[in-house]
């Protein structure tokens, strides 16, 4: 399992250098994981939260995008 892990995250992530971001790697690996059988309810879990979420501005976007922490 480790060994998954570790390939899913060099695969995905090509400049994995930094300690102080890998328990965000970590925990994306671990939902992916936990999630991997369950590729019937993903559509509809998407359109539920897709839903069920507010608008949010343009501008809020584009501060997430250049987020580095």
């Amino acid at each position: 399992v480790l060994g998954n892990v570790k390939r899913a995250i060099s695969g995905t992530y090509h400049a994995v250098r930094q300690a102080k971001y890998a328990r965000r790697y970590l925990a994306e690996a671990a939902y992916r994981f936990n999630r991997r059988f369950r590729l019937e309810q993903m559509l509809p879990r998407l359109a539920t939260a897709l839903m069920r979420c507010r608008p949010c501005p343009e501008s809020v976007l584009r501060m997430a995008s250049n987020f580095h922490g």
